[in-house]
């Protein structure tokens, strides 16, 4: 698993910030009830914008790809500031919306949201998907290793496609599926979006494995009342060596990075 440079490095954000306006404004607006921002943006290039979303001490930096976008709010209640950039020269950026605003919402319910890289509406093929496979299933748990057997089944890793893997990378769950196989990246976002499409909260995660020692994605699902790490990429690659596995991984073998 090739390693992806997903987040930009703080210090090409190291500009001096004005005072941020308070709440929506025509470019950032916020969606209490999902736990969402969305940016509209109309240009006819987006590769020299960044979006960076700010709570606390914590941040993360986002590609721009169209006028549309909608970025999670993961950090849970609290005050953020969300901030539209363009490039300007090797490593300044100049502002060009920024706004803070403050937050309360259930923890799980931005799990469970369409965002830019876990991006699913009801009637898309992945969670058509989802709702036939667990149309009979009483449980959460039953949903989650249905939709789990399903990925390590039908999709296979892409080695060919990890080598040549570009920071601006993107997954979508209908390539994915339509292609058959992708990297731990497509793995992560496919599940996600499986299942929130089916109402069960779940998180893409990156960091460290101590299976892989490459910069890597997986999920965890919240079932019974707890968050459970599920890596299908590894799965998959100890199922073809006929290795033993356990669907739910030890929280001591990964470290997070980031999660959306």
């Amino acid at each position: 698993m090739k390693k992806i440079v997903f987040t930009l490095i703080i210090a090409l954000m190291l500009v001096v910030l004005p005072e941020p306006a308070y709440g929506n404004s025509e470019i950032i607006t916020i969606n209490a009830d999902c736990g969402t921002v969305s940016i509209n943006y109309d240009t006819t290039d987006y590769s020299d914008l960044k979006v960076m979303v700010k709570k606390g001490s914590e941040r993360y930096f986002y590609n721009l790809y169209s006028s549309d976008e909608e970025l999670p709010l993961q950090m849970g209640s609290g005050e953020y500031i969300v901030g539209l950039y363009r490039k300007v020269a090797d490593i300044k950026y100049k502002q060009i919306e920024l706004t803070t605003f403050n937050l309360s919402l259930n923890d799980n319910t931005v799990f469970l949201a369409s965002v830019q890289n876990i991006a699913w509406q009801s009637d898309c093929q992945a969670a058509i998907l989802a709702k036939e496979l667990t149309k009979d299933m009483q449980s959460d748990t039953e949903k989650v290793k249905i939709v789990y057997d399903y990925l390590l089944e039908n999709i296979e890793y892409d080695h060919e496609k990890a080598k040549n893997i570009c920071s601006r990378y993107l997954p979508k769950a209908a390539a994915t599926l339509a292609d058959g196989k992708g990297i731990c990246y497509d793995y992560a976002s496919l599940m996600a979006v499986m299942l929130r499409s089916v109402n069960i909260p779940t998180k893409l995660v990156h960091g460290h494995s101590q299976f892989t020692s490459d910069y890597h994605a997986w999920n965890e699902v919240f079932i019974d009342g707890q968050w459970i790490i599920v890596d299908t990429t590894i799965d998959v690659a100890y199922e073809a060596e006929d290795i033993e596995i356990t669907f739910a991984k030890d929280a001591a073998d990964y470290e997070v990075i980031k999660v959306f």
